[in-house]
């Protein structure tokens, strides 16, 4: 159990050694003949270690993304999908394909080769777009959400206008249509109750008149 226990300590170790020698590479990039990466040199200011620099850089770039729209908009794209600044992992040929199965393959693709190349022939045809002009565009992205926000209010005023519109055919309907309707129809039925007291009346008379 001990050697065990020995046997994982040592491999844990040697991992963390190739991941630490990875890692100086990787800030160097520089190694001796042997292969051992050279260590980066000791920073001569307390402001030139790396804690000190990546919190320059974090500050450079709220700066950025305080002033340059685009900056603050990529910002926002990674902390809402950040999948898609993942790098796509090589995918392993499989083993089970034979040297004609890997042949018929690319040969399926074999028409599309010319029309991508045509395409990347015809992009440097492209005329690179002035950098003024892509600044002016960057100057006209405050105007822009401005213009999108009074669009936004303008969206909201007429939505309320229409509800209020509805309401106010609504209550014409009520009171106009409804209400004359149902008055019209009281009023018409007073005139036919006084036709049929006039109608009375007017027996009665010729009644009265006949026997005298």
């Amino acid at each position: 159990m001990a050697l065990e226990n020995d046997a994982v300590a040592g491999a844990t170790i040697e991992l963390l050694e190739a991941r630490l020698q990875r890692l100086t590479y990787l800030l160097t990039g520089d190694a001796s003949w042997t292969g051992t990466p050279t260590a980066p040199a000791k920073p001569a200011a307390l402001d030139d270690t790396v804690s000190r620099r990546l919190l320059r850089l974090e500050k450079d770039l709220e700066n950025l993304s305080r002033n340059i729209p685009a900056v603050r908009d990529v910002l926002q794209l990674h902390d809402r999908f950040p999948d898609l600044f993942r790098p796509t992992p090589p995918q392993s040929v499989p083993e089970n394909l034979t040297t004609q199965n890997l042949a018929s393959i690319v040969l399926s693709y074999a028409s599309a080769f010319p029309e991508t190349a045509s395409r990347l022939t015809s992009l440097n045809d492209l005329p690179v777009p002035d950098a003024q002009a892509s600044a002016s565009l960057v100057q006209l992205q405050p105007r822009l959400d401005q213009l999108a926000r009074t669009q936004e209010e303008q969206a909201r005023q007429i939505s309320e206008l229409r509800v209020r519109t509805a309401r106010v055919l609504q209550r014409w309907y009520e009171v106009g249509l409804v209400g004359s309707g149902e008055c019209w129809a009281e009023w018409e039925g007073r005139l036919e109750d006084v036709e049929r007291e006039v109608k009375r009346e007017e027996v009665v008379r010729e009644r009265r008149t006949r026997e005298i």
